[in-house]
């Protein structure tokens, strides 16, 4: 048989030296396809001018979006620190930590939260990073201290008890305000105290005969819970 008459098999060659370029569903020789729900970002450092690249998932771009979208930080505060603290959160509270024990790291992170809003931060990072950890807030009256006749609950209600006292109670529907309030009967001292998820909103003390220690708390326009004082 003649074998001359055929053609050799194709073989790449090299061309100017730079190797063959070959395409792939429009990408060239050594690029891969973007990672399924990756965005690759750029983040600036503000301090040194210098520019760094970051990988972020979607759930963070979310969970930056949504603490963003509630509260204020310095114009210092990247998106990837903001990230990275509810990546950090979600560690301790996944390994027992409470919510009230991140409040430090939350405030120390983040100087010019309160602690209304630092509790929100954590809950956000519950909802959009480690849902498993989220559930429905609680809220804690208490009163301490001398004999006292309590009035406790969300507006509306008109709960009755005397010192001491600690209730626990899902945070449920919409009412205007939650408050305690504790009468001395005789002299002595009486402190109240609301508590969200563990963490002190609002706390008062009074002395002396009759004498009320008030307490109440709301959510401001951001949702975050702050102290309020009730007229009348």
């Amino acid at each position: 048989m003649n074998l001359q008459g055929l053609h050799p098999p194709c073989r790449p060659t090299d061309h100017g030296g730079r190797g063959i370029r070959r395409r792939a569903h429009g990408l060239r020789t050594g690029q891969q396809p973007p990672a399924t729900g990756l965005i690759r970002a750029r983040h600036a450092d503000d301090a040194g001018g210098r520019v760094r690249r970051a990988v972020v998932s979607e759930s963070e771009l979310q969970f930056v979006a949504d603490v963003r979208n509630v509260l204020s930080f310095g114009s210092n505060v990247t998106s990837s620190k903001v990230a990275s603290f509810g990546h950090r959160a979600c560690h301790a509270l996944q390994s027992g930590t409470t919510l009230a024990d991140e409040m430090q790291p939350a405030r120390r992170a983040f100087p010019t939260l309160s602690r209304g809003d630092s509790i929100q931060l954590i809950t956000l990072a519950e909802k959009d990073l480690c849902p498993a950890q989220s559930g429905p807030q609680q809220v804690t009256y208490m009163a301490t201290g001398s004999s006292a006749n309590v009035t406790y609950g969300p507006s509306g209600s008109g709960y009755q008890g005397s010192v001491p006292l600690e209730v626990t109670r899902l945070l449920v529907g919409n009412p205007q305000f939650y408050s305690i309030s504790a009468q001395l009967k005789d002299s002595g001292t009486v402190t109240c105290q609301l508590k969200v998820d563990g963490v002190t909103i609002v706390s008062a003390t009074a002395s002396g005969t009759d004498s009320v220690a008030s307490c109440a708390m709301d959510q401001n326009l951001n949702g975050s819970w702050e102290e309020t004082t009730l007229s009348g």
